[in-house]
Order: C-alpha cells, then sequence, then structure tokens
C-alpha cells in the first residue's frame, strides 16, 4: 500500500497521475482503500498549490473550474519557494500568459507571510525598469492571495550555473559581467524608488530566451515607506549572500550597499562556478561571512583580470562603508573593467592588509603588545619593575574577573536567549540544539572552575540552574535533575546567609519550580509535587511582600498551574481543579501582561481538559476563553507558529468537552480543524516533533468522535495517522512514559475498531501493541494510577479477544498478568476471578479439550485463589460472583471456597 501511495504521489507531483485501476492492477483488492488515500492526496495537493479541497458537489463541475481564480486560468506550475508557488497562466480577459505567484498558506496561521507577500507585490509594483519583473495586477480569490506579472520565458541563473558547472565550461567573463551590470542597474533604479531588495542570488535573477536577465522576487524587500516588516535582530535573506549586516541580524541599518555585496556574491559565483561562502552548516557559513574574506577570484580562476578581482572585493567588503555607495556605482567600476579602463577600487595597500589581520586575529595582536609592553617593563630598574608588575597584576585580577563576567553575559545572549528566540521558530530546531549543547559546554566548564570560590557562589547556582535547564531541554532529565539540585543547594545557602536579598530568594523560587519540572518529567511524582508545594510557599511570601510585582505574580501563577497539572496527571481531579482556580485568579489580576496573559490562557485550557468529562458545558466554555487570548496573541505576534499551535491544542481541548457533552458533530469539526492547523504546520516544518506529537493527540480524539458515531472507515484511517507520528515519537523518545502511553492508547482504540471492521487478527495485533506500550509507561511511572488503569483494560481486550477466537491459553496467561496489578486492590481481584470463570464456561461451550490446553478446571482454580486473594485483602465476599446465573451450573460442578 504504502509503495502504490508513493507511486501515486510522485506521478500527482508531475502532473500525470495514473487511474487508481492502472495503479492496483497487481493488487485489485486495495482499489477500495487506495481510493480513500487517494481522495486525501488529491486535497492535499490541492491545499499545497493554494486552493481549499471542494465539496462533492463542486467536483462533479469539473477539474477546470477548480484552476480558475478570477480572471486567471492556471496551467502549470513552473517553480515553488518559500514564499509562495509561481504558476504559468492564462488572462482571460486579455488573452494573454502570465505568471501568477501565490500564496499557499492559510493567513490566519502565517499573517508575517502574508505581510511579505504583500510587501513583495507592493514592491514589484512600483517599479519601472527594463529589467525587473513588472507586476500587473494584485488579488485575493478564494482566500488565495496572488498577483500576475509578466511571463518570462527562461531559466533562473543557479539552473544555469549548475548547467555549466556540470558541463564544466567556464562561464564567458565579458558575458557575464554584462549581466551583473544589467542587474546593478536595475537594483539602482529600485534603490532610488525606497526599496532594497535584500535577496539577490541567482535563483532570483532570471535569463530569458533572448539571453535578457531579469530581477524577481522581491519578497524579503524593504519600503522606505513600510519599515514595519522586520525588525533589528532578525536575519533575513538567503545566507550564502547575505552581507555581514544581514548576517548579524542588524536590519536596522540595511541600506543599498546590502544588495550591492549580495549581487558581489552572485557575481563571485557566476564567474568561478562556487559560491563565495559555502557549507551545508548555516552557523559555519554565517561565521565565514563574519569573519573571513572569500579566496580571492584569481585562485578559483586566473584568466579573471585582477582589477575585476579587486571589484568583486570591494563589493563584498566586510564593512559597508568600504563598499560602493551605489549599486550604480558598482555597474560603473564593472563597465570601465569591460573597457580596460581604471577602476574605482583600488587593490589594498600592506597597511591595508595589515589592518585587516590585526582585524582578524585581535586576540594575538593583544597578547603580542602585552608581551611587548612587558619587555620594555624589563629595561626599568628592578624596584620599579616589580612595583609596576604588582599594579600590572591587580589590574589583570580586575580585568580577568570582568572578562568572565562579560563571557558570561555574551554567552547568555548568544546561546541561552538566542536559543529563546530560535524556539519560534520550527526550521531552526537543530540549529537551536546546537546552540544548546555548545552553551551547555560552556556553563560546565565555568561550574567546575567556580567550585571552590566563594565569592562566585551565586554566579555558580545561576550556572547550574541554566546547565540543568539545557540539559532538560535537551533530553537529559536525570542530569537535570542533579543539577537543578545543585543550583537550588546553591541557592538555598545564600537564602540562609546574610547576602540573603529578594533578588536571591527570587531565583531560590524559580530553581525549585525548575527542579519539580524535571522531577515530573523524570517520573518522580512525590518529590516533584514537594517541591511544587514548597515553590509555591517561597513565591506567595514574596508576592506578599510587595503585591505589585508583576514578575512575582507570573512565576506564583505558573507554579501553581504546573502543581496542577501533576495533580490532574496523578488522577486528583478535585485538588487540580482548586490550583487551577488559583493561578486563574492570580494572573486575571494582570491580564494584560503578556507573560500572564499566556499563563491565564493556557490555565484556560487546562481547565477545559481537567472538566471535559466531569462538567462538559463549563468545559466548553473555559476553551473558549482559551481561544479568544489565544487568538489575540496570534494577532499581535504576527501568526508565529508556537502561537498557532496553542490556537490548535485549544481546539482539541473544544472537541473534548464538545464530545463529551454529546455534540458529536462539533467535536468532530473542531478536531478536523486542529488537524488541519497542525498538518499545515507539520507540512511547513516536518522535522518539527511538538507538532507531530500534538498531531497524533488530535487525530487519536478524532479517531475516537468518529467511532461514536459508527464512522468505522474514518476512525480507522483517522487512527493510522495518529499512528505514523506517535510511534515515530515514542522510537525517538523511549523513556518517556507519557508518550508510551499515548501510543498504548492509540493502538487499544484502533484494535477496537479493527474488530466492528471484522479483522480480528489485525485486531489481536493492535490489542498485543497497545498492551506493550502501556506496560513500559507504567514500568517508567509506577506512581501514575491511570497508566495502570489503562493496562488493565488492554489486558483485558487482548483476553477477551482470545477467548471470542478459543485460544484459551494466551487468554489466561493475560488475565494473570492483570492480576498482578491488582495485589492490593480487593475489588479489581474479585473482577478478574470473573474473567476467569468467564474463560471457564467459554471452554466448556467449546468444547476444546485438547491435551496439553488449559482446562475449565485450570480457570477454576486460578478463579478460587484469586477470590481468596480480594478476600485477604479487605474484599467482601457476599456470594454475589456466585449467584450468577451465567455461572450456576459451572459452579455446581466445581464450586468456589466461600471461606
Amino acid at each position: 500500500m504504502t509503495l502504490l501511495l508513493d507511486r501515486y504521489l510522485s506521478a500527482l507531483e508531475q502532473g500525470a497521475p495514473p487511474a487508481l485501476e492502472d495503479l492496483a492492477v497487481d493488487d485489485p483488492e486495495l482499489i477500495d482503500p487506495l481510493r480513500c488515500y487517494i481522495n486525501g492526496l488529491d486535497d492535499l495537493h490541492q491545499v499545497a498549490a493554494g486552493f481549499a479541497p471542494q465539496s462533492d458537489a463542486d467536483r462533479h463541475d469539473g477539474f477546470e473550474d477548480q484552476r480558475l481564480l478570477g480572471d486567471f486560468r492556471l496551467l502549470d506550475e513552473v517553480g515553488r519557494g518559500g514564499m509562495g508557488v509561481v504558476y504559468r497562466a492564462r488572462q482571460l480577459s486579455l488573452e494573454r500568459i502570465v505568471a501568477i505567484k501565490l500564496l499557499p498558506f492559510a493567513a490566519v496561521l502565517d499573517a508575517r507571510q502574508i505581510a511579505r507577500f504583500k510587501n513583495e507585490a507592493h514592491a514589484a509594483a512600483q517599479l519601472n525598469h527594463p529589467h525587473i519583473v513588472p507586476v500587473h495586477t494584485v488579488g485575493v480569490q478564494r482566500g488565495v492571495h496572488y498577483y500576475a506579472m509578466q511571463f518570462i520565458e527562461g531559466r533562473s541563473l543557479d539552473a544555469v550555473i549548475a548547467d555549466q558547472s556540470d558541463r564544466g565550461a567556464m562561464p564567458d567573463i565579458d558575458v557575464t559581467l554584462r549581466r551583473a551590470i544589467d542587474v546593478a542597474h536595475a537594483l539602482h533604479a529600485a534603490h532610488e524608488f525606497g526599496v532594497v531588495h535584500r535577496d539577490v542570488k541567482p535563483s532570483n535573477l532570471i535569463l530569458d530566451n533572448d539571453d535578457k536577465i531579469w530581477v524577481t522576487d522581491f519578497g524579503l524587500a524593504r519600503c522606505q515607506t513600510d519599515a514595519s516588516m522586520t525588525k533589528t535582530g532578525d536575519i533575513v535573506g538567503t545566507v550564502k549572500y547575505m552581507s555581514p549586516e544581514q548576517a548579524r541580524g542588524e536590519s536596522a541599518i540595511v541600506d543599498g550597499r546590502t544588495d550591492v555585496y549580495s549581487l558581489g556574491a552572485t557575481l563571485y559565483e557566476m564567474l568561478c562556478l562556487r559560491p563565495a561562502h559555502d557549507g551545508n552548516d548555516t552557523p559555519a557559513v554565517l561565521r565565514q561571512i563574519g569573519e573571513r574574506s572569500p579566496a580571492p577570484l584569481r585562485t578559483m580562476r586566473d584568466d579573471i583580470p585582477r582589477d575585476l578581482e579587486t571589484v568583486v572585493a570591494k563589493a563584498m567588503s566586510k564593512s559597508r562603508d568600504n563598499r560602493y555607495e551605489t549599486a550604480l556605482q558598482f555597474a560603473e567600476d564593472m563597465q570601465r573593467v569591460l573597457r580596460g579602463q581604471p577602476t574605482v577600487a583600488r587593490p589594498p595597500t600592506m597597511i591595508d592588509r595589515l589592518s585587516h589581520w590585526a582585524h582578524a586575529h585581535r586576540n594575538m595582536v593583544a597578547m603580542t603588545f602585552v608581551f611587548g609592553w612587558f619587555a620594555v617593563l624589563g629595561l626599568s630598574a628592578s624596584i620599579a619593575m616589580v612595583a609596576a608588575a604588582k599594579q600590572e597584576s591587580d589590574a589583570n585580577a580586575v580585568l580577568a574577573q570582568r572578562s568572565d563576567a562579560l563571557a558570561r553575559a555574551t554567552v547568555d545572549r548568544l546561546g541561552a536567549q538566542m536559543a529563546e528566540l530560535l524556539s519560534e521558530i520550527p526550521a531552526a530546531s537543530s540549529v537551536r540544539q546546537q546552540l544548546l549543547r555548545e552553551t551547555l559546554a560552556y556553563y560546565q566548564a565555568f561550574a567546575d572552575q567556580a567550585d571552590d570560590d566563594v565569592s562566585l557562589t551565586e554566579d555558580l547556582a545561576i550556572t547550574y540552574g541554566k546547565i540543568g535547564s539545557l540539559q532538560n531541554e535537551i533530553g537529559s532529565p536525570g542530569e537535570a535533575i542533579e543539577s537543578l539540585q545543585e543550583s537550588m543547594r546553591l541557592f538555598q545557602q545564600l537564602s540562609n546567609s546574610d547576602q540573603a536579598s529578594r533578588s536571591i530568594n527570587h531565583q531560590l523560587a524559580t530553581s525549585e519550580n525548575n527542579l519539580a519540572l524535571a522531577l515530573e518529567r523524570g517520573g518522580q511524582y512525590q518529590a516533584a509535587q514537594r517541591h511544587y508545594e514548597s515553590a509555591i510557599g517561597r513565591w506567595q511570601a514574596l508576592l506578599d511582600a510587595a503585591p505589585d510585582d508583576v514578575a512575582t505574580r507570573a512565576g506564583l501563577a505558573m507554579a501553581v498551574g504546573n502543581f496542577a497539572l501533576l495533580l490532574s496527571k496523578t488522577d486528583r481531579p478535585d485538588q487540580a481543579e482548586v490550583m487551577f482556580q488559583r493561578s486563574l485568579a492570580i494572573a486575571q489580576n494582570e491580564p494584560h501582561n503578556e507573560v500572564l496573559a499566556k499563563q491565564l490562557a493556557s490555565t484556560y485550557q487546562n481547565l477545559s481538559g481537567l472538566l471535559a468529562e466531569r462538567d462538559p458545558q463549563r468545559s466548553v466554555g473555559y476553551a473558549r476563553a482559551a481561544l479568544e487570548l489565544q487568538l489575540q496573541e496570534l494577532s499581535d505576534d504576527h501568526a508565529s507558529p508556537a502561537s498557532a499551535g496553542r490556537v490548535a491544542l485549544t481546539m482539541n481541548s473544544l472537541g473534548a468537552a464538545q464530545s463529551a457533552s454529546g455534540d458529536l458533530d462539533a467535536a468532530i469539526e473542531s478536531y478536523r480543524q486542529a488537524a488541519q492547523i497542525q498538518q499545515q504546520l507539520i507540512d511547513r516544518w516536518p522535522d518539527e516533533l511538538t507538532y507531530q506529537r500534538d498531531l497524533a493527540v488530535t487525530q487519536n480524539n478524532l479517531g475516537m468522535a468518529l467511532a461514536s458515531q459508527d464512522q468505522f472507515d474514518a476512525a480507522r484511517r483517522a487512527f493510522d495517522q495518529a499512528l505514523v507520528y506517535q510511534v515515530g515519537l515514542t522510537e525517538a523518545f523511549d523513556d518517556d512514559a507519557e508518550l508510551q502511553s499515548t501510543l498504548g492508547g492509540i493502538y487499544n482504540n484502533h484494535a477496537f475498531v479493527l474488530e466492528q471492521l471484522g479483522q480480528p487478527h489485525q485486531a489481536l495485533d493492535s490489542y498485543r501493541l497497545a498492551v506493550e506500550h502501556q506496560h513500559l509507561a507504567h514500568l517508567a511511572a509506577p506512581e501514575v494510577p491511570r497508566y495502570r488503569d489503562y493496562l488493565s483494560k488492554h489486558f483485558y481486550n487482548c483476553g477477551r479477544l482470545l477467548r471470542d477466537h478459543q485460544n484459551f491459553d494466551e487468554a489466561l496467561a493475560f488475565a494473570l498478568r492483570r492480576r498482578q496489578l491488582w495485589l492490593d486492590d480487593g475489588e479489581r481481584l474479585a473482577g478478574v476471578a470473573e474473567e476467569l470463570l468467564t474463560t471457564a464456561l467459554q471452554i466448556v461451550r467449546s468444547g476444546v479439550t485438547a491435551e496439553g490446553r488449559v482446562t475449565k478446571s485450570d480457570c477454576i482454580e486460578y478463579a478460587n485463589e484469586t477470590l481468596q486473594m480480594a478476600i485477604q485483602t479487605g474484599y467482601a465476599n457476599d456470594a454475589d460472583l456466585l449467584d450468577r446465573p451465567e455461572f450456576a451450573e459451572l459452579l455446581q460442578k466445581q464450586p468456589l471456597d466461600e471461606t
């Protein structure tokens, strides 16, 4: 099935999907299952192209109608990238071929991309130059944002470069220069109009069939009339062609000289068929741009004129002030190279080279200067030398302390704080992990050096806290607990000393809350509860002392909310609700504070989940309250993926509440909306595991709602989709009890639906997997009651299906394993005894008496033994079990002990 779907999807992407009958010619029995999946693939393909799937009624209108977008009929796709999909299209009113660019992502999820898309159309439409692709019209149809521009028959310059490289043919220098001159003139025209492109690169330059070059894709352009698109600190552009100021995120100082640099980098690649800065590691490329000059062009290609090498080097200068002031000046100097005239750009002098070398090796230069200074001092009298050395030593000690503090502050900014910013960018997850690990290594080195220095106790406590947080972040909960315990011990030591301050106690409360989180993640729930309660007490004391301190209020609200989640997880719903309500009351005092607003929305959502079964109407109300806050956050936060993900989670909670209240149609719709958002997030960022986890939960909930309406085929598809993501997550984090439990639950639900569809063997396979994964969860976190409850249900379901198919030996084994779970619970043990009697009765009715197999007597003996165990643990044997009519005949022949 998987191979067939993969073959179909490949053909679909090429625009020639095969007929279903042709696809399954060797496996006709797969036609019906394939039809369901293929319809979904077709819909997904339409969504990826910018169209929502149509209703069944709409489909009868024909494929041609689906390709209409206002006055345009889409003909075929010619390219796609991060900012949209480009089609060749026909404008019906004017009967001309145009290029249409579509933005295929829902506006509610990515308002920044919508804004950038509109910015591109706005910027390009203002410009009128023979080498800039003109824009004809801009519009929105059926929620799809688009703009139409002149269609250029030709190839992008990166394809031309790749072709030349494959053929091993170096491009003609004069032809290449003329193309670069045309691009420089086009950029100068844009700059004159106040538009900076900010993403000049070969793929954004098109060479048409007449060998004319065009500048396109102003998606990252910044207009002087609208500087709100990018804030200082944003890294905008394509890494290999970025200017140093772009690489540093200094967008506030980006101007036309940035495009000059990028065009210089593009010209470098056009001439020697390799990037000026190359590599697949983004941080490494960014370091190259900031610290190293590219290899001189003549080392790549010795027929390049020296003046041209100098011109390109000037355009790519690290300092903006040393580049050409305008793209026009760059064009004029390239023109001088063509004519053989002297250029404005001059080769670097020896002083220039020394200055550049000194800047690149400033640490070595500083050390050399210090050693030289000491050599001069050596010529002084010995007494003066000793005095000077003493002064120098003292100064160096102060300087060293300042340097250490500065280094740690720098690591905080470039490591921990940058990692926090990258957490909002799913595509940067691998970069963020590397950054976290490097930051962790620095902190650990500092902790080793500072361990014996009493004056650095506070710094050390803070550092151990950061180490613990980073270890927790990269999936090392055991090590995180040790680090956070050390951090808390040091803060406690400071709190008990005369160095105690409000700041120290604030950090102590934070440290204890973080320790509780790590203990909870590690399955140590009792220890986590103790530290949550202690942390809450510390926060409350701080708030009582300063009721207007918003940061303290936020810390208390968060700690209370975290504790409530633990209570919910350990099946104490009444206590959990009390704590959630307390968190609400704390956060509601400052609803306009960003941190407290997020905490408030999170608490509303968690309350909705807690009350879904107990009080569905209140649960719906809390979910809607959370959505109101989160949709506002989505609007204020430029529709960040993290905000969109939180909206999807709340839609999931709303669906659970609606399902519990009996409104299954509304629940299914809420689940589908949540799944649609989560799937779009995964399509954009397929490596982001959080989105995969959330979608697996949503699809599982959707499957249960569909099964409640007897839509078993649709339910099975939902569970299949949930398993696709949950299995991979559990394999990646096999020591995570919650992931194992969730996977066990999905397999159990999957098995139930397969039973309803008349597939008992496949159902039994899923039940076995449910037992396996739930058992792992119970072993990892035996303190969580619901893991044991779920495992007991999975054992029972396995045994029931095995009995129904006369596999009594294994059914008995599962019943006895279930008995082992409840050695301390008489009621549950009595339930196991009943299951054993049921097995005995089914043996009698089946007539199976094969030698070596379990017998009726075996089951009755085990039932008798189990009932005695139940009585010993406090079960009141009131003979209810013995008097049941279904067991009467069985017990007459072999009664249970009643003593």
